[in-house]
């Protein structure tokens, strides 16, 4: 299994971000890897699909969207619908849950 973290150059990596990735990992599967990108600009955003900073993906599923992502891309601030309210990153049981789904994807 594999993390991918991607990140607004503009942006840089939140700390909270970064965090709440962590507890994910520490609660579901401590040697899964994460491989840090850095996103430059609006083309290099689409050529990644980049959803905006931070975005993160498990084994190339975006935490929020799943399978269904949209097809609009951008460098800037991402915001997540956390139960604290509206967030510049996800929470970290959103994180867990994609880690989860996709272990047992994985299964069958």
């Amino acid at each position: 299994m594999k993390i991918e973290f991607l990140y607004s150059k503009s942006t840089g990596r939140s700390t909270a971000a970064e965090e709440a990735l962590r507890l994910a990992i520490e609660s579901t599967d401590p040697t899964i890897e994460v491989n840090y990108t850095e996103v430059i600009d609006s083309e290099d955003a689409r050529d990644k699909k980049f959803l905006g900073s931070p975005s993160i993906r498990v084994d190339g599923v975006d935490v929020e969207y799943g399978d269904r992502e949209p097809d609009e891309y951008q460098a800037g601030t991402r915001y997540y619908n956390t139960p604290e309210g509206w967030k510049p990153y996800p929470h970290a049981r959103l994180i867990a849950n994609t880690i989860l789904e996709m272990q047992a994807r994985a299964k069958k």
